[in-house]
């Protein structure tokens, strides 16, 4: 029953093939991305298992990558993430035991990071922003009865769908049970990566909130306008991100709001400074907070967030000095040393030291600073409020995510989702603009997928 899966790709690739592009990313790709679990996934032969999402990218992001090249239009941040992609598979390939599990890892990370990325880099600004914004808002408020079944009842509705009637058994049915009631995981299946992804929404949906205030609720539907204007999605996705139950999210979406204010004050160049003084102290405070509550000596006595606290203690302190021996092209993904018991690796930019070395790890530091700085650059530079208003929720969302990534690691469709908001914060531009992408593919309405391999 799992050849369900290729449903979405096939729509997909029969909706690129016919000039429908935008109808695929927005119908097809990102219901699939958000509201169906990656493991959810067919392995064809020759390929790695793929996802809904996966196959349904695909078709869309070789378009969009063929538009970029074309287009000759090319930022450092193509390079920065091109590289990581190539660092990875490099790694992979020299450290796997059996090269096609090498190959297979490098073409997932392809297809996850490198065409999600392109296709947020080509194809939304600007005239899919809002609809955008607003189907993602849409597509996690739909996993809210789900979740709350989850948190209720401890067991993940995906698990038995995918077990009972896909034949999957790779999804677990059973919640993370945490203060008697499950931790939500949702179509992510992993509390803190879910997290992740309804802080990085509520940033969003801020501004369509925005939006709605000033008297464009017609664009983003009369239901839906209706449920803006008195602050319902804002709270349910605050309730999502509290069911989760996991403390990374919560603080970076403290972080995240903090960002959302610069907007609200006339020098806008001033705020963002007040503000990055704020963070740097409540980063310092948060240092000392958890420095105190992990500095205990009966272990037995210990609590639950202590000893969580601890674990990321002590695994930040002795991690490192084992990634510097990995060189740089570390260990690979099954080659990382564990130690002392820790085989959870609770930090992004520690593991991907560990897998691809000095290279990767310089790597996605630099992705992670440029994109926060082309964010501001657009927040100083647009003139119009309500472009600089979702410059300012693209650098909270890209603030909540790196913020998080510290405590937990980039899994499930979180590289999809992450890196196609990268790339839609590559191409911010003036909502006047007309967007190029969109009228390269009116202009040529058959035959479109053919010509990319021309």
């Amino acid at each position: 029953m799992n050849i369900l899966i290729l449903i979405p790709g096939i729509i997909s690739f029969v909706l690129v093939l016919r000039g429908r592009i935008e109808t695929a990313f927005l119908s097809v790709y990102l219901p699939s991305l958000l509201l169906l679990p990656p493991e959810y996934s067919l392995r064809l032969p020759h390929l790695p298992p793929l996802s809904a999402a996966q196959f349904a990218l695909i078709p869309i992001g070789i378009v969009a990558l063929r538009q970029l090249i074309r287009s000759g239009s090319f930022r450092l941040m193509d390079a920065l993430v091109i590289m990581f992609v190539v660092s990875f598979a490099t790694s992979e390939i020299l450290h796997e035991p059996i090269l096609n599990d090498g190959i297979f890892a490098a073409l997932d990370s392809f297809v996850s990071i490198l065409l999600a990325y392109v296709t947020g880099r080509r194809l939304i600004e600007p005239d899919l922003r809002l609809e955008t914004a607003r189907r993602i808002v849409i597509f996690f408020l739909l996993t809210a009865p789900i979740g709350v079944w989850e948190w209720r009842m401890g067991t993940n509705l995906y698990g038995i769908f995918g077990q009972k009637f896909l034949g999957i058994s790779e999804v677990a049915q059973g919640a993370i049970i945490r203060s008697g009631h499950g931790r939500l995981g949702g179509s992510f299946l992993s509390p803190e990566i879910v997290g992740i992804a309804f802080g990085m929404t509520y940033a969003l949906n801020s501004w369509l909130f925005f939006m709605n205030k000033r008297q464009q609720g017609a664009k983003l539907g009369e239901i839906f306008s209706k449920l803006e204007k008195f602050h319902v999605p804002e709270l349910l996705l605050l309730l999502l991100i509290w069911l989760t139950e996991s403390r990374g999210p919560l603080m970076s979406l403290a972080a995240g709001i903090l960002i959302l204010q610069i907007t609200r004050v006339k020098y806008t160049k001033l705020a963002t400074g007040l503000v990055v003084v704020l963070l740097i102290l409540a980063a310092l405070g948060a240092k000392q907070y958890f420095a105190r509550i992990t500095d205990v000596s009966d272990l037995s006595q210990i609590s639950e967030q202590a000893s969580s606290a601890m674990y990321r203690r002590v695994m930040n302190e002795v991690y490192p000095e084992i990634a510097e021996k990995g060189g740089w092209f570390g260990y690979g993904v099954t080659g990382v040393p564990h130690v002392g018991g820790m085989n959870s690796i609770d930090n992004h930019f520690l593991l991907v030291y560990l897998i691809q070395g000095k290279l990767g790890y310089i790597l996605i530091i630099l992705i992670c600073a440029e994109s926060i700085r082309t964010a501001i650059a657009r927040l100083w530079r647009f003139q119009a409020l309500e472009d600089r208003a979702f410059a300012c929720s693209m650098l909270a969302a890209l603030a909540i995510f790196w913020i998080t990534l510290y405590t937990v690691f980039m899994g499930q469709q979180l590289p999809q989702f992450a890196f196609l908001l990268m790339g839609w914060g590559q191409s911010l531009v003036d909502g006047t603009t007309s967007a190029a992408p969109a009228a390269g593919v009116a202009a040529h309405p058959k035959f479109l997928f053919q010509r990319v391999f021309r």
